[in-house]
């Protein structure tokens, strides 16, 4: 059986084939186009892979600075931080 990618779910073709740098899941080269999807040398990741590096910054972010925000900017922040738990939440019986 033919491995999928896991963007877009369609079958892989090896001309068109990257791993993410993590876990070795493949893709294809123009789902995962978006610098996004980029680590700082610039290897490949996964969403879910790229996701948790940008948990891993933010973590290691506001672990050290949070005592520098004024409460405003403490709010939008948390306001995003809801958003995202929103959107995550409503996606939960997907796949």
């Amino acid at each position: 059986m033919k491995e999928t990618c896991i963007i877009c779910g369609k079958p892989m073709d090896n001309a068109d084939t990257i791993k993410c740098a993590i876990c070795g899941v493949l893709m294809h080269r123009s789902c995962a186009y978006d610098e996004a999807l980029l680590d700082a040398e610039e290897n490949s990741l996964c969403p879910y892979d790229a996701l948790m590096a940008a948990l891993d910054w933010f973590d290691a972010v506001v672990s050290v600075y949070v005592d520098t925000l004024n409460n405003e900017q403490r709010n939008d922040i948390i306001g995003r931080l809801r958003s995202y738990l929103t959107l995550l939440e409503g996606k939960e019986n997907i796949g």
